[in-house]
């Protein structure tokens, strides 16, 4: 009879005759519930043989014998072993599940304006700029943007791919390029933005680590291939080609001239704090002045955003129900940030 089979080739073992003589009866019992854990778990990760017996520590070998009901040694230790391992996958399964949750995308006056300068951006095949102070919420409204609009892609840069080449190669994985010969990145992307149709637009986020040719070839995608272009970051966006001076005024004039739209600044910065932490379901005065006093340092909404979850895992394991001005004083102080107020 065929052996039932799960994902990933995960076969429901049987043992052997000699495993079942061989081993007291509790052990086997114990060994064919661990053996359907390990293949339900093992199955739903896409892990092999060889990944699991990695994770659990057991030899390749050992694994083998013990899952398919054939090892001769000491049952109750390797039960031991694969029964410690699937302790530790359910605890580290049931803290994530109590983990919070950041809200969803909240209509604050900076994500709006972040949202329609990307619409913008994206209908007038415009090159824009928005250079808003970190922790902001301008990567937040540029995901949600991506996430409910056609045709719009966002890379996010570093400095280690801040040049020409390393830009090109975030964008192939952007928006699903294949493409091999580095000469022809530029080409490649480019036609892929124009056969997706009208209105596509390419989001560079942490732009202030693009080298002024970075910009100058994104300014050639606009040009040449009728796409949007939106570069996100901090103040210094874009300055390096400005103060950049081994290039020509002309030169540094042709890319900052392009620019259509620039969006330097904050409308109401303490509206859309208070926003995130009435989305939090915070209601004690004491708490929202607290968040207020965070909220006003650089790195607002990020800031608010971690220091609650931060607190939440606090009251979580204190069995509270929600959170005291307590836990939020104790997760600012634990993050070593300083005073707030």
């Amino acid at each position: 009879m065929k052996k039932p089979t799960t994902a990933n080739g995960w076969e429901q073992s049987n043992p052997v005759a000699e495993f079942l003589t061989k081993h007291p009866a509790s052990e086997v019992d114990l060994w064919r519930k661990l053996t359907a854990g390990v293949a339900s778990i093992a199955s739903s990760n896409g892990w092999s043989k060889a990944e699991v017996s990695r994770r659990t520590g057991i030899p390749d070998g050992t694994f083998s014998q013990w899952f398919s009901g054939k090892y001769p040694g000491v049952l109750a230790n390797q039960n031991q072993l694969v029964s410690n391992w699937l302790d530790a996958i359910e605890a580290s399964q049931n803290m994530a599940a109590q983990m919070p949750v950041s809200p969803p995308f909240q209509r604050t006056s900076v994500g709006m304006d972040v949202f329609n300068t990307l619409l913008f951006t994206q209908v007038s095949a415009g090159f824009t700029a928005i250079t808003l102070a970190s922790g902001s919420g301008k990567t937040a409204a540029a995901n949600y943007f991506c996430a409910t609009r056609p045709h719009a892609f966002m890379a996010t840069l570093s400095p280690n791919t801040k040049t020409v080449h390393g830009m090109l190669v975030e964008l192939c994985a952007a928006i699903d390029v294949q493409e091999h010969n580095p000469a022809r990145y530029v080409r490649a992307i480019g036609n892929k933005l124009r056969r997706v149709g009208e209105g596509s637009i390419l989001i560079i986020d942490e732009a202030q680590n693009a080298t002024p040719d970075a910009v100058n070839q994104l300014r050639h995608f606009v040009d040449n291939y009728g796409c949007g272009v939106a570069l996100l970051g901090n103040e210094h966006t874009a300055t390096a080609f400005v103060k950049d001076q081994g290039r020509s005024v002309a030169s540094r004039a042709q890319v900052l001239s392009r620019f259509d739209k620039l969006l330097q600044r904050e409308r109401d910065p303490v509206g859309d704090a208070k926003m995130l932490i009435a989305a939090w379901g915070v209601s004690d005065p004491d708490c929202e002045k607290f968040l207020l006093g965070i909220g006003s340092k650089a790195g607002a909404l990020r800031l608010i955003d971690r220091t609650m979850k931060a607190a939440s895992m606090a009251a979580i394991g204190d069995g509270e129900e929600g959170i005291t001005l307590a836990h939020l004083q104790a997760a600012w102080k634990n993050r070593n940030m300083g005073d707030v107020l």
